[in-house]
């Protein structure tokens, strides 16, 4: 019995490290050494909880099965961690790899696709090509006011609304000056 706490002890600091090793690395971007022993750590305690599996029902001392059921317990929690890291490390690599394999990256963008905001410096901007589109917090009021001819001025003062629009307007209207009944 004194041979199966000294295991158990050791299988509960295999799972601290394990663990830790879970809340420490980052998805995808582990370094190879650490990325080696985390999948040792993850074999070795699969084969630790194979074993104290065998062991629950194999012990006779209801204290010593109850420490091994908790143990258990808690790895199956550890695995279900483990499995979500695996699940964001694929989600990470496949966003990295759709990074990689966009044609939009290589392409300039349209003014309607351009960022509101350009937060390149200006270093950056004064490096990019003419071709590319600039963000609409680059636009010259000389562009703006090409933006509103093109619009119309004529129609920016005097909006025109449809009459659906209207009559759904004047029964809001209607609805909120009748008053509401007391039951």
């Amino acid at each position: 019995m004194a041979r199966v706490r000294g295991d158990l002890g050791v299988t509960q600091q295999n799972m601290a490290v394990f663990s830790e090793m879970l809340a420490e690395l980052q998805p995808g971007m582990e370094h190879p050494e650490d990325r080696s022993m985390f999948e040792a750590l993850h074999a070795t305690c699969r084969a630790m909880q194979t074993r104290l599996v065998e062991l629950i029902d194999q012990v006779q001392d209801d204290s010593l099965t109850a420490d091994l059921l908790e143990v258990n317990d808690d790895m199956n929690n550890l695995f279900l961690r483990c499995d979500r890291y695996e699940k964001n490390k694929s989600q990470s690599q496949a966003r990295q790899g759709a990074i990689k394999k966009s044609p939009a990256a290589a392409q300039p963008l349209r003014v309607a696709e351009a960022p509101l905001i350009d937060f390149s410096s200006p270093q950056q901007a004064a490096a990019q090509p003419a071709s590319l589109a600039p963000s609409v917090a680059n636009f010259k009021d000389d562009d703006a006011a090409d933006l509103a001819n093109w619009i119309g001025e004529e129609n920016m003062e005097k909006p025109e609304t449809s009459q659906e629009f209207d009559q759904f307007l004047a029964e809001r209207a209607a609805a909120a000056e009748t008053p509401k009944k007391e039951s």
